[in-house]
């Protein structure tokens, strides 16, 4: 994961090799299928979707991995949410935490058939095929097993809910969209274009920017599908996220636009959602390609990566302008790294808190939503540990988060 940009060494040597049609077939149909999209307002719509009036924006998300068969522990229960749901004060008082959840995957590795597979381009360039719609099905079955995951952080908040009360709103869910990678192995243009399969009995050709819409609409379909059969009593589905985390355009010539061309399918997905009110969300990296143009993809909210925790170079303050003038927000990043037993983790404590000092400093802490990226499970790690230390910066960290004045029970 591009927590340390994955893009930079992407060849231009496969610009000029890609995509016979891509000037007319993918060109030309992006228009039909812009018309096709916004028609398709006739789409079925659950008893929530009807009744929802605006699109759903969390004050504070958390970004939850899961379903790579490297993770440990393979899924989440409902002990492993505890933290994320609420949190209790050094004086006993317990308060909600997160009230949005954005759950991802960027990958499938030591999987049990010794295969690996990305879902978004540029990871696992040598190691792993792009993920076909078996995976992505793989990704659905994860999140939606009835059991752990999504119906764990449902029972998580019931927990709470029988000690608190009902919390202002039901906690949000933001649910990833994989990126339809037009070639099996994303980097060669000579492989398969065809291999994701097929929906409604038609076989896809993602050289086609209509078949990665139909793939990711699909998907899209299937969530909410999925969401409605569960039942939750305590989450309900706000939007989606874009995986990758770069959106080259034409110009890019150094990211190998033709590799990608996101930029032509993105508006596609952002107008399906729109029409069903869910939010279309996306967190680039820090220097990534795209970001100024962000408005033009359809995106509701975009978080930036400062990366400055694992690249100290990276600047906040210029950050923090940056998003000031392109009116977008922070994700504010930790791992496992920042646990007291491991080497250097004083340094990246110390980075971390300048990323909530330039967000008070320039007065984005409190006036846009927040976004946290904490590795896997690292703010659980932190919850359990008994180091002084690590006790220490938990409560620093989730003081942060409860005392957002942006969250409605700090309002005036």
């Amino acid at each position: 994961m591009p927590r340390k940009p994955l893009f930079a060494a992407l060849l231009a040597v496969l610009l000029f090799s890609v995509l016979p049609a891509a000037g007319s077939s993918a060109g030309s149909s992006a228009g039909r299928s812009a018309e096709s999209s916004a028609e398709r307002s006739d789409a079925k719509r659950y008893a929530w979707e009807w009744r929802r009036t605006e699109r759903l924006i969390p004050t504070d998300a958390v970004l939850c991995y899961g379903q790579s068969h490297h993770r440990k522990p393979y899924a989440w229960d409902e002990a492993h949410f505890e933290p994320y749901v609420t949190y209790v004060d050094t004086t006993g008082r317990e308060q909600w935490l997160f009230d949005g959840f954005i759950f991802l995957e960027s990958q499938d590795m030591e999987r049990p058939d010794k295969r690996n597979y990305t879902y978004m381009t540029g990871v696992l360039r040598d190691r792993g095929l792009s993920a076909g719609r078996a995976q992505w099905e793989n990704l659905l079955d994860y999140w939606f097993d009835g059991e752990r995951n999504l119906a764990a952080l449902d029972r998580a908040v019931h927990a709470a809910v029988k000690r608190l009360g009902k919390p202002a709103a039901k906690r949000r869910v933001v649910m990833m969209i994989p990126d339809p990678i037009i070639y099996h192995h994303w980097i060669d243009s000579m492989t398969s274009t065809t291999y994701w399969g097929e929906v409604e009995g038609r076989r896809l050709d993602f050289r086609r920017t209509e078949d990665r819409f139909a793939a990711c609409k699909w998907f899209v379909d299937q969530v909410r599908e999925r969401f409605d059969r569960a039942g939750y009593r305590h989450l309900e589905l706000a939007g989606f996220y874009w995986l990758r985390e770069n959106i080259a355009q034409p110009q890019d010539t150094e990211y190998s636009y033709y590799l990608t061309r996101s930029d032509v399918l993105l508006p596609l997905i952002a107008d399906y959602l729109h029409g069903l009110n869910y939010t279309f969300n996306w967190i680039p990296f820090y220097d990534a390609r795209g970001y100024e143009d962000w408005p033009k993809f359809g995106f509701d909210r975009v978080y930036l990566q400062l990366n400055h925790y694992w690249k100290p170079e990276n600047d906040v303050d210029a950050a923090c302008r940056r998003i000031l003038e392109f009116g977008t927000s922070i994700e504010f990043e930790f791992e496992s790294s920042i646990l007291n037993a491991r080497e250097g983790s004083g340094a990246y404590r110390e980075r971390f808190r300048d990323y909530m000092r330039g967000a008070r400093r320039y007065g984005i802490y409190g006036t846009q939503p927040l976004a946290y990226y904490q590795g896997y499970m690292s703010l659980y790690d932190l919850w359990v540990s008994e180091d002084p230390v690590d006790r220490a910066f938990f409560h620093e960290f989730c003081r942060f988060v409860v005392n957002n004045p942006l969250r409605e029970e700090n309002r005036p």
